[in-house]
């Protein structure tokens, strides 16, 4: 807990560097603060929203086959603040989805996909294409999972409660210098600390995903490697990866891995497809097994393929 209380203040000074770092605020011969046109143009704000949605359906059909349904949405919005001097970047991205194979009467909508992230990263210039800066980035899910399983009729039940909202959730605070192209980027943080949340009692009584049995948080103090590429392919095809390396001090050949990668091809304004893949690699999880009792460590993979229909403001 001391390590969480150090890591709370460490983030509200991280959120007031760019706040500190000049005073533009004008005061008016009434006594009313204005701020400057020149300041407000410093922000760059945007964001994206996109939906899906996929229906199979089939009734009497000779090929075989089940009916479906599918539906996702993906929501993101970004903040940066850049000057001569330094860049301030807050992402936030939303995403869920969930899917229903065969007949209703029989099947449950299962999730498919579910992410919370935040970022925030504030670096200063030191030269071109180098500076220093100190980034926090949160992760956890919006919704509970559960392993499947179906009664005596063949009705599917929700069965062992697997994750939920906080449990898994990370945080990751790291400072450390930073190598910057236009399509190009990577930072070595040399002084990380990684937080690992686990608030469902049931869960934590486990001891699920490394978390000490019977405790909420797990702290980890290491060194952190960030690296991301986006890359036009060719004209409205664009690649996205990203990928992050996290080592604890106290075990340095056991390395967390996270990669992310997204291709997305525009269509019009209005409807891109898309394709994403997520590796996940953890020595501390023990991944629940379906057709085992025993939990046991494994990689994570998710790829998903979407048409998207959605707006970008």
């Amino acid at each position: 807990m001391k390590h969480f209380n150090f890591l709370v203040i460490a983030f509200l000074l991280l959120l007031s560097f760019p706040a500190l770092s000049q005073d533009t605020t004008n005061v008016t011969t009434d006594g009313i603060a204005t701020v400057p046109v020149e300041e407000i143009k410093i922000w760059k704000k945007g964001g994206s929203f996109s939906g899906t949605f996929a229906n199979v359906g089939l009734s009497n059909w000779a090929g075989g086959g089940q009916s479906s349904i599918a539906l996702g949405a993906i929501l993101n919005l970004n903040a940066t603040r850049k000057t001569e001097k330094s860049t301030w970047e807050n992402i936030l991205t939303m995403q869920y989805g969930m899917a229903r194979v065969g007949k209703s009467d029989f099947n449950l909508f299962k999730k498919t996909d579910d992410n919370f992230q935040f970022d925030s990263k504030y670096s200063y210039n030191l030269a071109k294409h180098w500076s220093s800066g100190t980034s926090v980035n949160f992760r956890t899910q919006m919704a509970p999972g559960y392993f499947f399983e179906r009664d005596s009729l063949g009705e599917e039940k929700q069965g062992q409660l697997i994750s939920n909202f906080l449990s898994p959730g990370y945080l990751l605070f790291a400072t450390g210098i930073r190598y910057e192209t236009k399509i190009f980027s990577m930072r070595y943080s040399p002084l990380a600390a990684k937080f690992t949340f686990v608030m469902n009692d049931s869960l934590a009584a486990a001891g699920a995903f490394g978390v000490e049995e019977g405790q909420n948080i797990r702290s980890e103090f290491g060194s952190n490697f960030d690296a991301a590429l986006t890359y036009d392919v060719m004209e409205n095809v664009k690649l996205s990866s990203t990928l992050n390396l996290f080592a604890n001090y106290e075990n340095l050949t056991q390395i967390d891995v996270n990669w992310e990668n997204l291709i997305v091809f525009k269509v019009n304004k209005y409807l891109t497809t898309s394709f994403s893949t997520q590796l996940i690699y953890d020595h501390d999880i023990l991944i629940p097994q379906e057709d085992s009792e025993v939990s046991k460590r494994a990689i994570q993979f998710k790829h998903v393929l979407n048409i998207n229909v959605g707006y970008t403001f």
